[in-house]
Parts: structure tokens; sequence; C-alpha cells
């Protein structure tokens, strides 16, 4: 092992020249002796190097705490000395061979002061452009409702609530199946908070919102070039976008083929493949997929993947539709209450108990949605006070107390009972947008395919 004091001067002034790139610097040897001194310590200490070479650093410096550092072996960095009364900002490094030290470095990390407070300056900057730009993720991406936000103390709602309790913690897929308008995003919102990923970004797609041709370049993103009208460098994608988060694949039934097929590999090999890139990107990301229509019949149909199927449905979270946990509906309508005197300013106390006899003998096809709707028109009718029938049909178009409860049909049999009720609901939405299916879709916010197999199921005209 060579010794800084074993190295020639030919040597010394080799690493003097590289040094002098970061101007000021100083090397001392395992003894404390200087060995380099830049031409930058020279100008500005005003001391002669021939002069200082070959002398221990606290003759030259009483103050140094090089010496510290050679006998701890120990760094000190960032730390502020006086130079002829010019505040330095320098940095002591042990200089190691073979596990010992064998010097000692000290090197300016800023000539002057004024050029610290600039880069303290750009650096503050950086992290509040950082700061801004975490925010402004979590606000475009990010989970809104805790598992709190989920209304309801039925033993149908506990379980659910449980259930999500119970599959947070895992990094598995979920698949949150219920019928149109029951809640469930909430739970997925749920799921993302309740888990380890819940500082990372929360992604909604709504699968049946963006057509087939542009599904994959949403989920997967693209090339620049990749078709006409790419934006210029590229686009990256929902699932590039929920690295080391959650994305939530709303009416994932509504996927096409091909996009079930790469969805499949992202969800097997985590990594994805832009439209026109001829290379992978590794993701982090937790799926969490919804449906209203059961996945199973649609495997059956041949309409959906059966290993996709498999992959998604690792775990399972029943939304129970509002009819099966009517017991919740005092809790529902005085949350939805309570939001709506906020917003519009009333003064609504709570609903009675004849309203609320009522809306039990509803069926309720869009279910909390519904609810949540319903009981919006009843607090602007009512403006203060209590909610009466009188205000839950105030608002409804050719209806009647008969109508609202589902009179019409005389059997016992619920499932009939809520096929008439929807097919009633239909009916309505297809007349109010003059028979367009995309409208009328849109007016029961449910997808033109879930439409357009309800029409067929219910032998509607």
């Amino acid at each position: 092992m060579k010794k800084l004091s074993q190295l020639s001067a030919r040597e010394l002034e080799v690493v003097e020249g590289i040094l002098n790139g970061v101007e000021g610097a100083i090397i001392i040897d395992e003894n404390g002796i200087i060995r380099v001194f830049t031409d930058h310590y020279q100008r500005e200490s005003g001391l002669v190097k021939e002069q200082v070479l070959g002398k221990r650093v606290d003759e030259v410096f009483p103050h140094t705490r090089l010496l510290e550092v050679l006998n701890t072996g120990k760094a000190i960095t960032a730390d502020m000395w006086e130079l002829n009364g010019k505040s330095q900002i320098v940095s002591r490094v042990p200089i190691m061979s073979e596990g010992k030290i064998i010097g000692v470095l000290g090197l300016n990390i800023f000539r002057y002061l004024n050029e610290a407070r600039g880069f303290a300056t750009r650096v503050q900057k950086m992290f509040s452009e950082l700061k801004y730009y975490k925010e402004e993720v979590q606000r475009i991406y990010g989970a809104k409702y805790s598992l709190g936000a989920i209304i309801g103390k039925s033993k149908e709602i506990l379980e659910a609530k449980e259930m999500v309790q119970t599959i947070a913690p895992t990094n598995n897929p979920v698949l949150i199946y219920g019928e149109t308008g029951t809640g469930k995003e909430l739970f997925a919102h749920a799921i993302h908070q309740e888990s380890a990923r819940r500082e990372g970004p929360f992604v909604r797609v709504n699968c049946a919102g963006i057509p087939d041709n542009l599904i994959e370049s949403e989920l997967f993103g693209y090339e620049e070039g990749a078709f006409t009208g790419a934006r210029k460098g590229g686009k990256p994608g929902k699932f590039e976008l929920a690295h080391h988060g959650s994305i939530f694949l709303d009416e994932v039934s509504e996927l096409s083929w091909t996009a079930q097929a790469k969805l499949l590999r992202a969800l097997q090999e985590n990594e994805i493949e832009r439209v026109g890139s001829t290379s992978l990107t590794a993701v982090d990301t937790r799926i969490i997929s919804a449906t209203n229509i059961p996945l199973n019949k649609l495997v059956a149909e041949g309409r959906f993947r059966k290993d996709l199927f498999f992959r998604l449905n690792t775990f399972t979270i029943k939304v129970p539709p509002l009819r099966e946990h009517f017991s919740d509906l005092p809790l529902l309508c005085q949350h939805f209450i309570n939001n709506y005197n906020q917003e519009n300013g009333t003064t609504v106390k709570g609903i009675s108990n004849e309203a609320l006899q009522l809306l039990t003998t509803y069926h309720w096809p869009g279910n909390v949605r519904e609810l949540n709707i319903a009981i919006e028109r009843a607090c602007i009718d009512a403006r203060k006070g209590i909610i009466t029938v009188d205000n839950l049909l105030r608002f409804t178009q050719n209806v009647s107390r008969q109508n609202i409860s589902s009179e019409n049909y005389r059997g016992f049999d619920i499932k009939e009972a809520r096929k008439e009720a929807e097919k009633a609901v239909i009916i309505r939405a297809l007349k109010a947008s003059n028979n367009n299916r995309r409208k009328a879709a849109e007016l029961m916010e449910i997808s033109r395919s879930t439409l357009y197999n309800k029409i067929i199921e219910l032998e509607i005209d």
C-alpha cells in the first residue's frame, strides 16, 4: 500500500491538476502534512503555495477540521469555513486505501456564499415544484373516499366492508360486482385507501366510455407517430400513470378482445407495451375492476377471456342492491339530506316515516344513485322541515303513488317485479331521448351495450 507521503512530486502535480477543476481543494497525508494546495486557496488566502506545502495543516490553518476527519475517519460535509473573513462551504472526506486512512481531502462545494444561496434557492424551487406536481397528481389521480364514506349498518354492507379490510392489504387483483348505481366505485376507492398504496395514484378508467379503437392507447399509451394525430413525444397510458398505485377499471366487461389480451399480459408479467412501441415497460400497479354483468356469464358466452377472468377474480366483493338492505334507507336518506343542505342552502331536518315507507315499496333499479337523485329533488322541493310523500312525488313525471311503488305488478316474484321496474325506467328514458339509445343510456348512467342487452332481455320494442 502506497501512502500519500510516498507520492512523488510529479504524481502530486497530476492530482492537483485534476482538483484545480473544482478550484478549492487541500489534501493532507496520513501525518497531517499538506500535500496539495490548489490555486484557488492560494488566491483566497494570500499564502504562497511553496510556503504551505510540506507543513502540518494546523500550523497554517489553526482551526481546521481536516485532522478531526483524519483521526475519526468520518466525513464532514457541507460545513462552513472562514478563510480571510470569507465564508466557504466545504466538505472533508477521508482518503482510504485497503481499508486504512491514508489522508484527507478538503474541497469547496461553493467558492462563495452567494453561490450557495443561489443553489439553495434553486433547490427550494425544485422541491416546491415537486410538491406541486405530487399534489396535482394526487388531486387528479387520488382516491377521494375512505371506508367511512360507505354508508350503512346492515349485515350485507358490513360484510362487504369487512371484505375490503381483509383484501386491501394484499396486492392481488379485486373484482367488484354489483348492479348499476350500487356504489362500486366507492368500494374501489376504499380498497386503495386501506392499502399500502394509499400514497400512490388511484387512476380511474371507464372502459365503456372509451371507443374500442382507443382503449389500448388509453390503457397502455402510445409512441410518437404510432397513428395519425398521435401527440409528439407520445403519451403514457393509464397503467404508467398508476405506477406504484392502483388502477380502477370500471365496466371491465366492455373491454375488446384485443385489449383483454394486453390486460392479461400486464397482469401476468407486470409490464405493458405502448401502441407503436417495440419495447416493454415495467409497471407496478394493482388492478381493481368492476362490472354489473357477471363475468362468468360472459365467459360462457365467449365474450370474455376465461384466463383473464381467473386473473381478475382473485378476490371478489359483491355490493348488494338497495332492495336487499332497505334497513339502511334512513341512514342513506339522512346522509344525502345533509349533503344537499350544504350544497343548496336548504334546512331539511329529515324524512317522514310515511315517505320512508313509500321508498321501501319501490324496487330501485338505479339503486343508491337513483335514491340520491330522488332525495336531492325532494330537498329542493321541501327547502326546510321534513320531507313528505308529496315532496318525493313532486318532480316525478306522470307518476302516482301507485307507480312509484310498482303496484302495477300484482305477483310476488321479486325478480319479475324488478324486471317490470327496469322496463318502465328504460321505456321512460327512451321516450325522454326520442328513442336515441346513446342519450337514453347516458340518462340512466349505464353503457350502451348494457342498454342493448336489457332491451333484448326485457323484450322492449
